[in-house]
């Protein structure tokens, strides 16, 4: 079989005598001076007292707005907390959008707001959309731009929660429906269903807005290495290729054949658990490793349940494997449960595995816990 990658893939406030404590700014950073001629900063005073603002960003941000009255600056605030915001997330916000804090507040904030709450969206789902973007607070329309946009999210995802999911994923631009769509009818073309782009939709909502000549080539190159794009493993396969460059996935190619895959086991792998492949080059050593020096695992083992690649070594495979051990070198267990034993929840897990021997190995407990990092 041909190469896999080649063929298959591809103003701090001064407290105290303000005569010894007053700023300038010189070199873009904080300097004091005990120049009296010299007033402190009220913008840069508000940035960092009541924003929350570091004086380094406080510095930066001023020199986009100059707060002259802290009045309308705020009512700003106090709709960003009356909408549960949290205090980092607003202090985000307005480090990279400080003129938000002298935005209109009645025609241009609240109504934005009012529309995002009557959708459910709130509270720290609301500060990531916002902060991800906060241009769509201060340079969208409502009317013309958000509205649109939601109507247009909403024609595949039907459900709020999953538009609020999907927009959490999705740096903002204005004309989302226009942007999206040809790289949906891309799909559409190749012959992935409705379900399939509301799942990508919700799942990487970024990779829509992509220029069409890379998202497409993307898309052929999952197609070319056999997924069936009527299968939603498509679009799992677009989303991980689409993070990685070629030579990327070729390095963590080179992982698998160190250990003695074939170019047939490694894509196999692929083909069902493409998730694998995001993995960095050092965590995917490490976890072959360990199941085939300590398990004694084929690549045939591992292609027929690779989520055990994707598992948490630390919190999951090794204190679990210490369980293992014990129940196998006592006859309480069979080599074929270990898959079972690996991908249950935590609670099954110690039921079944842990409690149930806890009178002929009361060690188990104690054994599972030192292990667990």
């Amino acid at each position: 079989m041909s190469s896999f990658c080649s063929k298959n893939l591809l103003h701090i406030k001064c407290y105290g005598d303000p005569s010894t404590h007053l700023f300038f700014i010189r070199n873009s950073s904080l300097r004091f001076s005990s120049d009296a001629t010299e007033l402190p900063s009220i913008t840069v005073d508000y940035l960092i007292n009541r924003c929350g603002l570091t004086p380094e960003s406080a510095l930066k941000a001023s020199q986009r707005i100059n707060i002259k009255s802290t009045t309308k600056a705020d009512s700003v605030l106090a709709l960003l907390n009356s909408y549960g915001l949290p205090k980092p997330y607003i202090s985000k916000l307005i480090s990279k959008d400080p003129a938000l804090l002298s935005a209109n507040l009645k025609k241009t904030l609240e109504p934005k707001f009012e529309f995002f709450s009557n959708m459910g969206i709130s509270g720290p789902d609301l500060a990531r959309i916002f902060h991800r973007r906060p241009s769509i607070l201060s340079n969208s329309s409502l009317k013309k731009d958000i509205v649109p946009s939601i109507d247009f999210l909403k024609s595949f995802l039907h459900d709020d929660r999953n538009i609020a999911v999907a927009m959490t994923r999705l740096r903002w631009i204005n004309g989302i429906r226009g942007v999206m769509k040809p790289n949906i009818e891309i799909l559409r073309y190749q012959g992935v269903p409705e379900s399939g782009i509301s799942k990508l939709i919700t799942y990487r909502p970024q990779l829509l807005t992509w220029k069409q000549p890379q998202f497409n080539e993307v898309v052929l190159q999952t197609k070319a290495i056999g997924f069936n794009p009527s299968s939603m493993l498509f679009i799992y396969g677009v989303c991980t290729l689409s993070q990685m460059k070629k030579t990327t996935l070729e390095t963590k190619v080179e992982v698998f054949r160190s250990f003695g895959w074939s170019e047939y086991e490694i894509l196999c792998l692929f083909k069902k658990q493409p998730h694998c492949f995001a993995l960095s080059e050092k965590s995917l050593r490490t976890r072959l490793d360990f199941f085939s020096s300590k398990l004694i695992w084929t690549a045939a083992d591992i292609v027929k349940n690779p989520i055990v690649l994707r598992l948490s070594m630390e919190k999951r495979t090794v204190p679990r494997f210490s369980v293992i051990q014990i129940l196998l070198s006592q006859g309480l267990m069979k080599k074929r449960s270990i898959n079972t034993a690996l991908n249950l929840s935590e609670d099954k897990f110690l039921e079944k595995f842990v409690r149930k021997y806890h009178q002929e190995l009361p060690q188990l407990m104690e054994e599972y816990k030192r292990n667990m990092k």
